[in-house]
């Protein structure tokens, strides 16, 4: 069923090319003009390279758009985004850039200040249960821009979450192990309100108006069609859509955190200093 919807989408639509030439950008500024040492690992190379093939997988894939009908693909697209490609990012991100940031007195403490383990973990669950709550995600998903804002201030909130895991200058062995229990901890209340609730928690996947507007976002002319066509983009139990979202976060979050609690007390003394 979902093959036969997508074929109806062009290709434009399915992919975003926006998104494909701000990290065509990114790739650029990355490995023309960021301060390195000349012997930079080339595998930090390739975790960078591979955390924005995430960040892209999320936002410019087919992913973006069949998570518009389907909310399984919602929690793939976060999975990606806050759980994948932040410590990717981090661990391959050419750090001289900062070193020469924090001569510069403001950007010392700016830098300092978001470095905190606790910043970055407020900042991260405060924005991801706020633009979750339903009337504030049935809002972003009607509006290209505020919906991209929160999924690039996701990404940026996941990065600072991340920043105290995978660094090993703001946290010992053991305080990183508590850090990453607390992350997963907190993770899994909204994984079983997805699992728990009998009924669709956000109205763009059942009211056939709201998921017309959402989809407009990706197809600009849908106005134009009837809203039959939107029913039959809607043949997937919300439910049942919720039930699997929350069995995916639940287990892909107990799975990357595990794997760094596991790294956290095996990993050299190699600091990451941001």
């Amino acid at each position: 069923m979902l093959e036969i919807i997508l074929d109806e989408f062009h290709y434009s639509t399915l992919w975003n090319g926006g998104i494909l030439i701000y990290i065509g950008f990114i790739f650029i500024i990355y490995f023309l003009l960021l301060p390195q040492n000349k012997k930079y690992p080339v595998g930090k190379q390739i975790m960078f390279v591979a955390g924005m093939i995430a960040v892209f997988a999320a936002l410019g894939s087919p992913i973006n758009v069949i998570a518009r009908i389907k909310y399984s693909y919602h929690i793939i697209q976060l999975v990606l985004l806050v759980l994948v490609a932040p410590p990717l990012i981090i661990i391959g991100f050419k750090i001289e850039i900062f070193e020469h940031a924090k001569k510069i007195n403001i950007l010392d403490k700016t830098l300092n200040f978001l470095a905190k383990p606790i910043v970055g973990f407020l900042s991260f669950f405060i924005l991801f249960y706020t633009y979750h709550i339903a009337s504030v995600f049935n809002f972003a998903r009607l509006d290209l821009y505020i919906n991209y804002f929160f999924m690039l201030a996701l990404l940026i909130a996941g990065i600072l979450l991340w920043m105290p895991i995978v660094s090993q200058r703001f946290l010992n062995t053991k305080k990183k192990q508590l850090y990453i229990l607390f992350c997963i901890l907190f993770f899994i209340p909204y994984s079983l309100v997805l699992l728990l609730s009998d009924k669709s928690l956000y109205l763009v996947y059942t009211d056939v108006e709201l998921f017309m507007q959402s989809l407009t976002v990706c197809m600009p002319n849908i106005k134009e069609l009837p809203p039959e066509f939107a029913a039959a983009l809607l043949p997937f139990n919300p439910e049942e859509e919720q039930m699997q979202g929350g069995v995916m976060l639940l287990i892909s979050q107990l799975i990357l955190f595990g794997i760094a609690f596991f790294a956290a007390s095996i990993t050299r003394k190699e600091k990451i200093h941001i």
